[in-house]
């Protein structure tokens, strides 16, 4: 994809998808800016596969430990295996953690694995601009570009990059990106009060998911 002639596509989508509040002026020079790219990158311990799971390794004793409670109060569930949600959705991982007087406060995040898309497919240049495309490297220069809380996180897949304001960790690896929002819930005053640091919750899930080499 050639940059000047699809800017347009790359900002639209990034302006429509980001927080108000977290949108900067953009950094020309960061834009086409490809060192954040691990050149380390010591391929897929997990190829994309059709009827993957997500919930596979990062599962309820997994998160008990990262979140210090009982394996018991963890729920765990996979939407591509429940009647509840569309059986097309890539795939992924739901936890709860129950906490606070009720299930309106209990800490809710994932784990999702986003197949990259071809540049013949449809939508394919949507997905390129989002990202989640074979040609992926300019749409993350740019995301990163226009984010204030944003910040690559070095010698993870074959790159990362974590928004501190959405809170959420996005990994590419070959042919797929994995998306880790960790568990939290603004409801909850007791775990608000604990100012939990989230990037590194994200960084023990990522760890704990089975998809990353180390």
């Amino acid at each position: 994809m050639t940059l000047l002639k699809n800017f347009s596509l790359l900002l639209l989508v990034f302006i429509t998808s980001s927080c108000l509040g977290d949108k900067k002026a953009i950094d020309v020079e960061e834009i086409g800016n490809t060192s954040f790219i691990n050149n380390d990158f010591k391929g897929n311990k997990v190829n994309y596969s059709k009827g993957m799971s997500a919930c596979d390794q990062l599962n309820a004793a997994a998160i008990a430990r990262i979140y210090n409670v009982s394996e018991s109060l963890v729920h765990v569930e996979d939407p591509t295996k429940s009647d509840r949600y569309d059986k097309n959705l890539e795939p992924a991982c739901m936890f709860f953690i129950e906490s606070g007087a009720s299930d309106f406060e209990w800490l809710r995040g994932g784990i999702s694995i986003n197949r990259e898309v071809g540049a013949n497919e449809m939508m394919g240049d949507i997905a390129e601009a989002a990202g989640n495309g074979e040609n992926w490297e300019e749409a993350w220069s740019l995301k990163k570009s226009i984010s204030k809380s944003s910040e690559w996180i070095p010698n993870l897949g074959k790159a990362a990059l974590w928004n501190e304001r959405k809170k959420m960790l996005e990994i590419k690896m070959e042919g797929y990106t994995i998306v880790i929002n960790p568990l939290k819930n603004i409801l909850n005053k007791t775990e608000v009060a604990k100012n939990r640091d989230y990037k590194k919750v994200a960084l023990e899930m990522a760890k704990a998911s089975g998809f990353i080499n180390d």
